[in-house]
């Protein structure tokens, strides 16, 4: 007697222990869950399937949110949006800072917070490109083969790939030539350890210190405003777009933050070199002559 077809959907007995029909189950009941007030959301999550963190149970949900896409209607229009945002951000969002009137070093001064903004800014666009690369690939995983959301993706993460070439970053050494400058101070101490300041006198010590404040505090003023130049433009030309795009893939962070508060701690540490690290070497040399 042949056997009886199963009704489609009907599970039989060699598949109806599976594992991933429970953490199936359970990831539905999950997002059911979590779904509404987060707070309320999270505590029914503790009582019924045993979560212990609010931590947890945000992983759980992002795991069981239904498809790749959050929006996948809207996920072409906001890529393309982003796209262009990234090309107009890499290409001008760091050109003409408003500086205040410094007389014949206005000129030297703009080219130098632009150079810090570009490195920023242009580092921040390549670092956007490849995180969307990746998060592109990791959602083509998982969405179902032929579906019209893994030829979206598939289509934006070859764009992706692309791109990653042409945005290298601001192609400047910042964070080198932030340590070569506040090794100066380090390396003056140390020769005067082995002898190279032996036959200098008071007035030149005074003299090599009063340089060394200045440069310390004009390459911090540059690396503070451009610094800030290169957050206000991230924020207003890229970081809605990116919002936008994240919203409509849904579960997935943040964007990448850029590197202009790491730049603005760096040269507050340099003004603190410049106002209390140096006059007090100065001080402990000129007692040695």
């Amino acid at each position: 007697m042949s056997e009886q077809k199963r009704p489609p959907g009907q599970r039989g007995e060699r598949d109806e222990h599976l594992i991933l029909d429970e953490v199936t189950d359970q990831l539905a009941t999950t997002f059911r869950l979590l779904s509404g007030d987060p707070n309320e959301a999270a505590e029914r999550a503790f009582a019924d399937i045993g979560v212990n963190t609010r931590a947890e149970a945000a992983l759980l949900g992002e795991i069981a949110a239904p498809g790749p896409l959050a929006h996948p209607d809207r996920f072409e229009q906001s890529h393309r949006l982003a796209m262009r945002a990234l090309e107009v951000a890499d290409r001008g969002a760091w050109k003409h800072p408003r500086l205040p009137r410094l007389g014949p070093l206005s000129g030297a001064a703009e080219s130098g917070v632009e150079l810090v903004a570009r490195t920023i800014v242009q580092g921040h666009v390549a670092d956007v490109v490849r995180a969307l690369s990746r998060l592109y690939a990791r959602r083509e995983a998982q969405s179902q083969p032929a579906s019209p959301e893994r030829r979206m993706l598939v289509r934006a993460r070859i764009q992706a790939d692309r791109l990653a070439l042409g945005y290298q970053g601001g192609g400047f050494p910042l964070p080198t030539v932030l340590i070569g400058g506040a090794a100066v101070p380090v390396l003056a101490s140390a020769s005067r350890q082995f002898g190279a300041l032996q036959h200098a006198s008071t007035a030149w010590v005074v003299a090599g210190g009063v340089v060394l404040v200045i440069l310390f505090v004009a390459l911090a003023w540059v690396l503070l405003q451009g610094a800030g130049l290169a957050h206000r433009r991230i924020r207003a030309t890229l970081n809605p777009s990116l919002a936008a795009l994240y919203q409509t893939i849904g579960h997935c962070g943040h964007p990448p933050e850029d590197d202009s508060s790491t730049i603005a701690a760096a040269a507050l540490a340099l003004t603190a070199i410049a106002w209390f690290v140096v006059p007090i070497a100065i001080a402990v040399l000129a007692t040695l002559f």
